[in-house]
């Protein structure tokens, strides 16, 4: 005897709406944040244990620049991109003035998890047809840009990434629902009970749980995004300090200032008038 497939709603008991089907596939929901694009001519670079929570795309394009990760260096020469996932702790030195195009960027709360590191590859004929449109859209008016180009090259740079970076993604889907409920609601004064409860978990489980996949407890990663989206606001917008912490989840500006020294070794202002390629 044939089974029936089962009818799956779509949309919550009670709700004014109907869509019912069945489910044939189902992919994650993907984001991509460009947060800056620009070309610099460096005449120094020195960067000291440089640990930023979004990631960055370097593509030289003179020699010049070095960057250093666990004692190791890697010059930065022209006909290569490199990615340095976000929570990389890494140095820069310049051995003479060079210059480059850079973009920082996040991909979402699981895929900027990726280990630490820096990836180096060829730049491919693809890549080096956006320069004329970037070249052009630096020099339109603010009020006519729209990024494309810069989507185009960080989708493109992304690509070119091995697929053992995203296999250390395979995260327990019940961790999966914790990390994005968290990510989504920085803001909430969420506790680890309504955070096992959306996964659909005991408390014990759940801290169980993200001990095995993450070797840290829900509220260390929840503390963790914080600090991450209010450093991003930090350099990136001009909110205030007071805003930046309420609107995160850090309370007031004093836990948020306590909380980046503890962990980020920066205070809120450091961390803003920070301004580095």
């Amino acid at each position: 005897m044939q089974t029936k497939k089962s009818i799956l709603s779509l949309v919550p008991a009670g709700s004014a709406h109907r869509v019912q089907g069945q489910r044939t596939v189902a992919l994650p929901g993907v984001t991509v944040d460009i947060l800056t694009t620009r070309k610099i001519e460096l005449q120094q670079w020195e960067l000291r244990r440089l640990n930023d929570p979004y990631w960055r795309l370097y593509w030289p394009v003179s020699a010049g620049g070095v960057v250093e990760i666990g004692g190791e260096q890697t010059p930065l020469e022209p006909g290569f991109m490199y990615l340095i996932p976000p929570h990389t702790t890494f140095s820069t030195t310049t051995t003479r003035p060079f210059s480059k195009w850079y973009a920082h960027f996040n991909l979402g709360p699981l895929a900027d998890r990726a280990a630490p590191g820096i990836h180096r590859f060829p730049t491919t004929a693809p890549l080096r047809s956006l320069i004329p449109s970037l070249m052009e859209m630096s020099r339109q008016e603010e009020a006519v840009k729209f990024p494309w180009p810069t989507i185009q090259l960080v989708i493109a740079a992304v690509q070119c990434l091995p697929d053992t970076v995203w296999e250390k993604q395979h995260l327990d889907a019940r961790v999966q629902r914790a990390m994005e409920f968290m990510h989504q609601h920085l803001g909430l004064k969420l506790t680890a009970e309504q955070v096992a409860r959306h996964a659909g978990l005991s408390l014990r489980n759940l801290n169980h749980l993200f001990q095995q996949e993450l070797q840290q407890p829900p509220m260390r990663v929840l503390l963790d995004y914080r600090l991450d989206e209010a450093c991003r606001r930090l350099r990136h917008t001009k909110e205030s300090i007071e805003t930046i912490a309420e609107q995160c989840g850090l309370t007031n500006r004093y836990y948020f200032s306590r909380m980046l020294r503890q962990y980020r070794n920066t205070s809120p202002a450091m961390h803003r008038d920070e301004s580095w390629g």
